[in-house]
């Protein structure tokens, strides 16, 4: 079984965390902010958390609650690397720049 790790905001306590999914999930489910505990409803398809959320009521069927683990919380936002930035030809010359003076 594959695993995605993505990062979520949490609209109640203004917090960024972690949750590893299973790629193979797909369905309703409850995500609860592990620093507050607010539950967001959403829809995962194939380990991707997806915008569209579903309404708690019984005619709405839920697979499971996620809860992330407290640690995953922060305040700030993970810095991403964009893909162009980290092409071959960049690396190539950091690894250069640093390793020059030992060739």
């Amino acid at each position: 079984m594959s695993h995605v790790k993505k990062e979520f905001y949490c609209t109640e306590c203004h917090k960024y965390f972690d949750i590893k999914l299973n790629m193979s999930l797909d369905g309703n489910y409850r995500i609860h902010c592990p620093n507050c505990n607010h539950v967001h409803y959403r829809k995962v398809t194939k380990g991707v958390i997806t915008d569209t959320r579903f309404p708690d009521n019984h005619s709405s069927i839920l697979i499971e609650d996620i809860y992330p683990m407290k640690s995953s919380c922060r305040d700030e936002q993970q810095e991403t690397i964009k893909d162009s930035v980290v092409s071959g030809d960049y690396l190539s010359q950091l690894w250069k720049e640093r390793f020059s003076a030992y060739a």
